[in-house]
C-alpha cells in the first residue's frame, strides 16, 4: 500500500515541474517579443490616372418588350409564329376571319365607282355644252366680219353721198359750193335760222368722216382670221361709224327739208326756182335712201355685235353649268373614297403584324382560338439588350447620358463589357421611404450569351484625370486645419527608399513629420493631391504597433490594390488606378 502512494506522489511531483518548464518557457520566449519597436509602411507619391465612377446592380432587359395584340375581334384562322421564333417588322403573327371586313371594302368600292361614273357623265355634258357654245362663239365672229364687210360695201357711197349734198356744185353754178348756194336761196328772213342748221350738218359730217377714215384703215388690215378681240372691235367701231354717219345724213335731210319748205313758202311761181327746188327734192330722195340703208347696216351690226355676247354669256354659263352639282357630285366621291380607305385599313387590322424585328418570348394562342383587343397574340422582344440598373438619390446627381459603362454578369465569370448611359429617369420611385431611380445602360457590342433577366453589375465612369499626383486613401489623415499626411523624419537615399517599399514596415529612428496637403478628385483607393507632394515623396501609409508584431496582417505599399480594384457592393464609388 505505501508502495503504491509512493508511485503516484512521484508522478505528481514530474507533472508539476514539466507545467513549471513549460510556464518559463512561454515567459521567457512572449517576453522577448515584447520589446520589438513600432514599424511604419511606406508608399512613394506617384503619377498615374484616377477614374471615380458610380457602381449598380440590376437586371438585363429587352430594349423594347411589347404585348402584340389585334385591334379587332374574331376567331383565329392562322398563327404564323412560335415563342424563340425571331420576326421582322411587318410579319403577320396571326390572322384573324375577315370575311365580313372583306364585304365592307367590296360593297366600299362599288360605292365609289358608281359616284366616279355619275361624276363623269357631269363633266362630258359640261364638256359637250362648252364645245357646242364655243362653236357658236367662232361662227358669231365669222358673221360678225361679214357683217362689217358688207357694211363697207356700201359705207364708201354713203359717205361721198353725205360730202356731195354739201360741197358739190350741182344746185348752182355760181361755183360756192351746194351749202353755200343753199344759204343763198333761203329767203331773207330765214337765212339766219338756216345757217345754224347747215352748220350743224357741216359739223356732224366732218365727226362722220373722222370717224369714217381710220375705221376703213383698221377694216383693210383686219381678216377673216382675225383675234376675236380684234373682230369685237372692228364690229363695235364700225357700228360707231355707221351712227355717227347716219346722224350727219339726217342733219342733211333736216337741212334740205327746212331749205324746200322755205322755198315752198316764199317761192315765185318763176321757172327757174323750179328747177333748183327738183334738184332739192332728188338730194332729198338720196338722202333718204341713204338714212334707210345706214339703218340697216346699223341693225346688222348691232345684232352681230349682240350674237358674239351672247355666245360669249353662253360660253360662261356653259363653263359654270351646275357648277353646284358638280361640286356635290365631287364631295360624294371624296366620301366614298374616304369609307373605302377606311374599309381597307380595318381590313388590314385582322392581320396581326409585328411592329418591329425581334423575337418571340411567348405566343400562347391557336387557330380556332376567339380574339379581341385584349387578347395577347404575342409578347416580342428586340434582339437588342440593355442593363437596367437601380441608383439611390446621391448617386443619380452624378450620372449623365452618354457617359461610358463597364458590365460585368454572374452568369457569365470573366465577361466584361463596355457601354455607356442611355437614358436616366428624371422621376424617382419610392419604396419603404427609400428614393431609386433606374438608369439604362446600352452595350457596345451584343454578346448572345447575355439574356433578358440576368443579373449585371454596372460601373458607370463619372470623372477621370490623368497624369497627376495620388496617395493611398489610408495616408490621408483629417484635422480641423485641413488634411495632412505622415512622412518619416528620416533622409532616405533613393536605393534605401526602394528597397523599403518592398517591405512589410520599418523602424523608424527620428519622429514623423505632418504636412499639410490639398486633394482634389477622389475614389475608394486613392486620392489626387493637388499640393503639398512631390513625385517620389515617401509617406506612410499604416502603422504596425509593436504589441502586435506576432500578429501583423501584410501589408501595402504600392497604390495598386492586390488582386485589381475595389468595387463596393448595391451602389457607391467604385475605384480603379492605371
Amino acid at each position: 500500500m505505501n508502495k503504491i502512494l509512493q508511485i503516484i506522489l512521484k508522478r505528481k511531483i514530474l507533472l508539476g515541474m514539466g507545467f513549471l518548464v513549460i510556464a518559463l518557457g512561454s515567459y521567457f520566449f512572449f517576453r522577448g517579443d515584447a520589446t520589438i519597436e513600432t514599424k511604419y509602411v511606406l508608399a512613394a507619391v506617384e503619377k498615374g490616372t484616377i477614374v471615380a465612377s458610380i457602381t449598380g446592380s440590376g437586371q438585363i432587359s429587352a430594349l423594347q418588350q411589347v404585348d402584340v395584340k389585334p385591334k379587332v375581334s374574331g376567331s383565329i384562322t392562322y398563327v404564323g409564329v412560335k415563342a424563340g421564333q425571331q420576326v421582322y417588322a411587318g410579319q403577320a403573327l396571326a390572322y384573324l376571319d375577315s370575311q365580313d371586313a372583306q364585304r365592307s371594302v367590296r360593297d366600299a368600292q362599288i360605292s365609289l365607282e358608281s359616284a366616279q361614273i355619275s361624276l363623269e357623265k357631269m363633266r362630258r355634258s359640261q364638256e359637250t355644252s362648252g364645245e357646242t357654245t364655243t362653236d357658236n362663239l367662232a361662227q358669231s365672229y365669222k358673221d360678225g366680219y361679214s357683217k362689217v364687210s358688207d357694211a363697207f360695201l356700201n359705207l364708201p357711197n354713203l359717205v361721198e353721198l353725205a360730202r356731195g349734198v354739201l360741197y358739190d356744185n350741182n344746185v348752182e353754178a355760181g361755183g360756192c359750193g351746194n351749202v353755200c348756194e343753199y344759204g343763198n336761196l333761203a329767203y331773207q328772213d330765214f337765212r339766219e335760222e338756216f345757217k345754224s342748221i347747215t352748220s350743224r350738218a357741216e359739223y356732224d359730217y366732218k365727226i362722220a368722216k373722222d370717224a369714217y377714215d381710220p375705221n376703213f384703215k383698221t377694216y383693210r388690215d383686219v381678216r377673216l382670221d382675225a383675234s376675236p378681240e380684234e373682230i369685237t372691235s372692228i364690229i363695235e367701231t364700225t357700228e360707231n361709224t355707221v351712227e355717227l354717219l347716219a346722224q350727219a345724213i339726217k342733219s342733211e335731210q333736216n337741212m334740205l327739208d327746212a331749205l324746200v319748205s322755205n322755198i315752198n313758202d316764199e317761192a315765185s311761181k318763176q321757172g327757174h326756182k323750179g328747177q333748183i327746188r327738183q334738184q332739192l327734192v332728188t338730194f332729198q330722195n338720196s338722202i333718204g335712201s341713204g338714212v334707210s340703208n345706214l339703218n340697216s347696216i346699223l341693225s346688222s351690226l348691232g345684232n352681230a355685235r349682240r350674237s358674239i355676247e351672247s355666245a360669249q354669256r353662253s360660253l360662261e354659263d356653259s363653263a359654270l353649268s351646275n357648277p353646284i352639282d358638280i361640286r356635290s357630285q365631287e364631295n360624294t366621291v371624296a366620301q366614298r373614297q374616304a369609307a373605302l380607305q377606311d374599309a381597307k385599313s380595318n381590313l388590314a387590322d385582322y392581320a396581326v403584324r409585328a411592329p418591329f424585328a425581334g423575337i418571340v418570348a411567348k405566343s400562347d394562342i391557336e387557330i380556332g382560338d376567339s380574339a379581341s383587343s385584349g387578347t395577347i397574340i404575342a409578347t416580342l422582344l428586340t434582339k437588342q439588350t440593355i442593363a437596367q440598373i437601380s441608383l439611390n438619390e446621391v448617386d443619380i446627381s452624378q450620372v449623365e447620358v452618354g457617359q461610358k459603362a463597364t458590365l460585368t454578369f454572374d452568369a457569365v465569370e470573366d465577361l466584361a463589357l463596355t457601354g455607356k448611359v442611355l437614358e436616366v429617369d428624371s422621376l424617382g420611385t419610392v419604396s419603404q421611404g427609400v428614393v431609386s431611380y433606374n438608369v439604362k445602360i446600352g452595350f457596345d457590342t451584343q454578346d448572345e450569351r447575355i439574356k433578358s433577366g440576368m443579373s449585371v453589375s454596372a460601373a458607370i465612369i463619372t470623372d477621370s484625370k490623368q497624369d497627376v499626383l495620388v496617395v493611398p486613401n489610408s495616408a490621408i489623415k483629417s484635422a480641423s486645419s485641413g488634411s495632412y499626411i505622415e512622412i518619416p523624419g528620416d533622409k532616405l537615399d533613393a536605393e534605401s527608399a526602394a528597397s523599403l517599399l518592398n517591405s512589410t514596415g520599418i523602424s523608424l529612428s527620428s519622429a514623423i513629420q505632418r504636412q499639410t496637403i490639398e486633394t482634389g478628385l477622389s475614389n475608394d483607393a486613392i486620392t489626387e493631391v493637388t499640393s503639398g507632394l512631390n513625385e517620389g515623396d515617401l509617406v506612410i501609409v499604416r502603422t504596425i504597433a509593436a504589441s502586435t508584431q506576432t500578429t501583423t496582417s501584410q501589408g501595402q505599399n504600392s497604390l495598386f490594390p492586390v488582386g485589381g480594384s475595389a468595387t463596393g457592393g448595391g451602389g457607391g464609388n467604385r475605384t480603379q488606378m492605371r
